[in-house]
């Protein structure tokens, strides 16, 4: 898959999440808990630990393919700038889809942070024209014994522009109250404002504005979305449980919830007195005694723990975050480059070479592509796709191999597509013998054709960078392969894995084929073994 590293590795959390929130939420329903403090505190561990995901977890690093082959006869892909690429030709669809995606989630998020910010400026309006609770009210004595009771510092207000009440504020907490309010049964009252006092005693609404900004940088997650709603659903049920407790009067209280339940929310970043999707949820739980022992309750968090980590570690498998791979040669450790170093160190183990040949160079085309099933048959064949303008040189009956996560598997060309398509051009290579077990249809591979040799030349593995008819600097290894030397090189054809040398070098003369750009000002480098 020619995706962009950070599109798979969205992908790949996303996908992460998506099934540990799935195995949380049938451990919970397995497992029968239904206490709104236990599962408030397991929906946080979950938003906590789909966050920190990526920072805990180990990252693959990948490969450096571009100058990773030890150029025997197996070659490694590689992208090389050259006459002839063929690193991103084969997929480009799916880099345009990963662009396109990554605008869409780029221009959601900043939607969703500028709804975010309208919202909390829509709540200091709110604020500044709101009205204080009028003194001849019955509601001021009532409110002010709720404020006494739970020893709560906030403050009433009579908003016309809300239609529930709403609570926000972290210092100096405002519950706002519409006007109806005035006009409701006593005890009415004092639930609504028992249930807004606890909130602001729990600072409720850091915790909903931390979890809008979430809402608002992963809207395209669904799981983080739904569990952003339970772990909402579960702190309003412990706010509920609470009140009844305080209260003693479960029916006042469902009856005040039901005088909001045909409200709309206020597009406010602030947690209304009642959402009508919660409402049934709230309600079953507040009708039936919540019986769970202290044993049984351990017990099942015990074991959905040890549930959970297997499914973590089983997920980090599956789907594993990849890293950038590192450069081939900038891993040396002194003086490497350093501005003002008078020679350059470089270490032995970093480095490719090769040796300059001098017979018959191989000339190839290679191209990316799955394995089918062979029409008429139950045996297997791999199909690549090759630029159109590489494919004059393939003829059925040509050597061939290709790799699928193995061994080279041997075969030969046995069919080539007639006409192009996108400017390439399909080739389909039968395997010489059986296939090794695992591999099925669909299965994506590297194949090679040897297309011809030019014989009688000077060639050598393809450097980093080299194209062919070019020239250009090489290090050539002299001193017993203590020292490179700086030389230059003019190039002739190129196949995948090897170039012809048409000046500067002689054969047996060994050349540094990794990338040396940032040895660039030194002519000549030393080499640690």
């Amino acid at each position: 898959m020619n995706a962009p590293l950070w599109f798979s590795n969205l992908l790949f959390w996303s996908a992460q999440i998506a099934v540990l929130v799935l195995a949380a939420g049938l451990l919970v329903r397995l497992f029968r808990i239904s206490e709104p403090r236990v599962l408030l505190v397991i929906w946080r561990v979950m938003l906590l630990a789909g966050l920190l995901l990526p920072w805990v977890q180990p990252w693959h690093r990948q490969p450096d393919l571009r100058a990773a082959s030890t150029f025997l006869d197996i070659p490694v892909q590689r992208s090389l700038p050259g006459p002839h690429p063929v690193s991103h030709w084969y997929l480009p669809s799916l880099l345009i889809v990963a662009q396109i995606l990554g605008a869409v989630i780029l221009l959601g998020i900043a939607f969703r942070f500028v709804i975010l910010v309208l919202g909390l400026l829509k709540l200091r309006r709110l604020r500044q024209r709101s009205l204080p609770i009028p003194a001849d009210s019955k509601a001021v004595a009532i409110l002010e014994q709720a404020r006494a009771s739970l020893g709560a510092r906030a403050e009433f207000r009579l908003s016309t522009e809300t239609e529930s009440p709403v609570m926000f504020g972290f210092a100096s907490p405002v519950i706002f109250l519409p006007e109806k309010f005035l006009y409701l049964d006593e005890g009415f009252q004092s639930a609504i404002a028992c249930h807004e006092l606890l909130h602001t005693l729990r600072h409720d609404w850091i915790h909903h504005l931390i979890e809008e900004t979430l809402r608002s940088a992963l809207w395209f997650h669904p799981a983080m979305l739904w569990l952003i709603a339970r772990l909402r659903l579960a702190r309003e049920q412990v706010v509920d449980l609470e009140v009844i407790r305080l209260t003693q009067a479960r029916k006042t209280y469902l009856k005040a919830l039901l005088e909001f339940t045909a409200v709309r929310a206020a597009a406010i970043p602030a947690p209304p007195f009642l959402i009508e999707r919660q409402f049934a949820e709230r309600v079953a739980l507040m009708l039936k005694e919540i019986r769970m022992s202290h044993t049984r309750l351990i017990a099942s968090l015990a074991a959905m723990t040890c549930t959970f980590a297997f499914a973590v570690v089983g997920t980090v498998s599956v789907f594993p975050l990849k890293a950038a791979p590192l450069p081939s040669a900038r891993n040396e450790t002194t003086q490497d480059a350093q501005p003002g170093a008078s020679n350059a160190i470089v270490d032995a183990s970093t480095i490719w070479t090769d040796k300059v040949k001098e017979g018959s160079m191989p000339l190839q085309v290679r191209g990316k592509g799955t394995l089918i099933r062979n029409s008429g048959s139950a045996n297997m064949v791999a199909r690549i796709s090759i630029p159109e303008a590489l494919a004059s040189g393939v003829q059925p009956g040509q050597g061939a191999y290709f790799t699928s996560r193995g061994p080279a598997i041997k075969g030969h060309v046995s069919r080539i597509e007639s006409s192009a398509s996108d400017g390439t051009r399909s080739v389909e290579i039968t395997p010489d013998s059986a296939l090794p077990e695992g591999l099925t249809p669909d299965s994506a591979i590297d194949g090679t054709i040897n297309v011809g040799e030019l014989n009688h030349v000077l060639y050598v593995g393809r450097p980093a960078n080299a194209s062919a008819n070019s020239q250009g600097p090489l290090l050539k290894i002299i001193n017993n392969g203590t020292e490179a030397v700086r030389v230059n090189v003019k190039f002739g054809r190129a196949s995948v894995s090897y170039i012809q040398v048409l000046e500067g070098l002689q054969p047996a003369d060994t050349v540094i084929l990794s990338d040396m750009s940032a040895w660039d000002r030194f002519d000549l480098v030393q080499i640690k073994h």
